[in-house]
């Protein structure tokens, strides 16, 4: 696995304190009550530690998590039953604080633009290709393409620095079709 210096990691910490990730795990439901892996760690572990690899095991996670802060051994199983539906809401939560963030960094229209609409919705996807053994769940476009593939289909509220939609699509679900679920 690639290594990641400790400045990768300080990054990833100096957008989110610690005191903002542990509340965020808290208020989601993805740390309950004290545990090995805490927000800051499976952060670091899905973002820098999973993508070091293009096929990361949990094994790899596990053997990791003392460079991210964690300071007793965690087996691969435990990882595992920590890939929930609240690790998910974690993730989301944190991803809608880094583009609201961003937004107030970054503010690029002139105030009163869009004064006279309640609402303003910027929406883009973005594809990418996956490890074939992911086929059954996100097949690819097919042809001299990837045989697997996936989408993040966004959808940003601008007014109220909110993420409306965020969801994970297979790669050949046409954006026509998908359309009709953003909109809704």
């Amino acid at each position: 696995m690639n290594d990641y210096t400790p400045s990768a990691l300080s990054m990833l910490t100096e957008f989110f304190t610690s005191d903002t990730l542990e509340q965020t795990a808290r208020r989601t439901g993805f740390v309950r009550r004290k545990s090995k892996i805490t927000g800051k760690v499976f952060l670091a572990l899905v973002t820098l530690g999973l993508w070091s690899n293009a096929k990361t095991t949990l094994a790899q996670l596990a053997a990791k998590m003392r460079r991210f802060g964690a300071h007793e051994a965690v087996s691969a199983e435990a990882l595992h039953q920590r890939m929930t539906p609240r690790a998910v809401a974690f993730l989301q939560d944190l991803m809608q604080q880094a583009l609201a963030k961003i937004q107030r960094l970054e503010h690029r229209c002139e105030d009163g633009v869009f004064e006279s609409f309640s609402k303003v919705y910027i929406a883009d996807r973005t594809g990418f290709g996956l490890p074939a053994c992911l086929q059954t769940l996100f097949p690819g476009s097919g042809g001299s393409a990837s045989v697997a593939g996936a989408k993040i289909q966004l959808v940003w509220e601008y007014t109220q620095s909110l993420l409306a939609h965020f969801v994970l699509t297979p790669l050949n679900l046409p954006d026509q079709k998908y359309v009709d679920q953003v909109v809704a």
